[in-house]
């Protein structure tokens, strides 16, 4: 027992080195390591115990650690999914650390990523602890994995209003924008007509990794078609 004792803490440190060169994540490679730990010990005491000829001793443990192991089981299920779930995020990565997602109601900048849990930081200055349960069941918007996004604006306008001449006027003040793509350029549509009014929607992509930010480019674009449709009544 003494030998199996020794070479599995040998073991668990071999282990967890070799898998955090290929993982980087300290968590994980302490997990699995602990485990192959535990395994290698509990290999050892039964081997140490058929030695001594204690086989019902041994029966009597694997009995015992069976039904320890389905009370737990049950107590701790939720546990158990948190656990499962975070490691599935860690080796598939859906998102990393640094990177801006939208899960369970939340958006912000994913701070840190554990077994159990992960930390968002929202752009309110919240910090949200979700399990990973709920982020492994539900569906989640990895914004930066995005290469580009494009920016949505509804205009009301009375009905009088020249179509042909509003649809020049705000190409030419969004063309002055540096952060909408060249290569797409802002797209104009008439989706909506009342008889009092008729609604426009504006579609402009944008590089989604821009210095401004999706919220600070949509509000200089917000501000360019104010600033177009006031001289023009």
């Amino acid at each position: 027992f003494v030998v199996f004792f020794l070479f599995s803490k040998y073991l668990r440190r071999f282990i967890y080195r070799l898998l955090l060169k290929f993982s980087n994540k300290p968590s994980i490679s302490g997990l699995f390591s602990s485990i192959i730990y535990i395994i290698f010990l509990f290999a050892g005491l039964f081997i140490s115990l058929e030695l001594l000829h204690l086989e019902k001793t041994i029966s009597s443990l694997l009995a015992g650690a069976g039904i320890i192991g389905l009370a737990l089981g049950f107590a701790f299920q939720d546990l158990t999914a948190n656990f499962i779930s975070g490691v599935f995020i860690i080796f598939r990565k859906p998102f990393d650390v640094g990177q801006i997602v939208d899960t369970n109601g939340f958006i912000g900048t994913v701070e840190e990523i554990k077994l159990r849990s992960t930390t968002i930081r929202t752009y309110q200055g919240l910090y949200i602890i979700l399990p990973n349960k709920d982020i492994f069941q539900k569906p989640i918007t990895n914004y930066s994995l995005s290469g580009d996004r494009r920016i949505d604006i509804s205009l009301v306008l009375p009905v009088k209003t020249n179509t042909d001449q509003l649809e020049q006027t705000l190409k030419k003040a969004l063309y002055d924008i540096p952060e909408i793509k060249q290569e797409k350029s802002p797209e104009i549509y008439f989706t909506d007509y009342t008889g009092d009014t008729i609604k426009i929607e504006i579609w402009c992509w944008i590089d989604n990794k821009t210095p401004m930010g999706f919220i600070g480019t949509k509000h200089q674009i917000s501000k360019k078609v104010h600033d177009a449709l006031i001289p023009a009544g």
